[in-house]
């Protein structure tokens, strides 16, 4: 009994696996040549959506490279404005408005400020109800952050967005936290696949 319990764990567990793994490839791929690390490649775009990270007692250590990201891009000439998206929702728990803050006081023109943007998908979906906002959008976060948002982009509209990678941490234990984390989201974001309409 013992060992047939343990085969049929062990054959769940290798299809959980492989599931992961395939659903964090086909991510990947979709995402492929829309990601950009060098700011003199990559394309003017109106708009730059800044994607929200934590900034609650302390700020994350993805949440300074972001904003930096977002001036480069503005200073450099690839984005004429920036909109906002993250969670806004609670007293003790605020992504927009000190990205605002840090923002204007950096002298960079917000063209809208989205505080009901509460994961990648619905800050992705929010902003494509506003027409001609993903056709000329670039994407702003980490690379890890940006293929998923890229791959949300694809399912929902009919242009492929791109996206500005912002620095990544090198601190280990968030690097940790990461992967375990985003290997699940893009799980998640393929699975949802036939939910999703346009």
């Amino acid at each position: 009994m013992k060992r047939t319990l343990l085969i049929i764990f062990s054959v769940l567990l290798t299809i959980v696996v492989a599931l992961i793994v395939a659903c964090n490839i086909l991510v990947i791929r979709v995402s492929k040549d829309n990601c950009y690390d060098d700011i003199d490649a990559i394309p003017h775009k109106t708009y730059g959506l800044l994607l929200g990270t934590g900034r609650s007692a302390a700020p994350s250590p993805y949440y300074d490279a972001r904003l930096q990201a977002a001036i480069e891009l503005f200073r450099t000439g690839k984005i004429d404005s920036v909109i906002v998206s993250g969670e806004n929702l609670y007293d003790d728990y605020y992504e927009v408005d000190s990205m605002v803050v840090a923002l204007e006081n950096a002298g960079v023109p917000i063209r809208m400020v989205d505080p009901y943007g509460t994961d990648t998908y619905a800050s992705l979906r929010r902003i494509g109800v506003f027409e001609g906002y993903i056709t000329s959008m670039t994407i702003i976060s980490q690379r890890f952050h940006n293929q998923r948002a890229i791959f949300y982009g694809a399912l929902l509209y009919d242009e492929t967005p791109i996206a500005y990678d912002a620095q990544d941490t090198d601190i280990w234990y968030w690097n940790i936290w990461r992967f375990v984390r985003e290997s699940l989201a893009r799980t998640k974001a393929v699975l949802i696949l036939p939910f999703i309409t346009k």
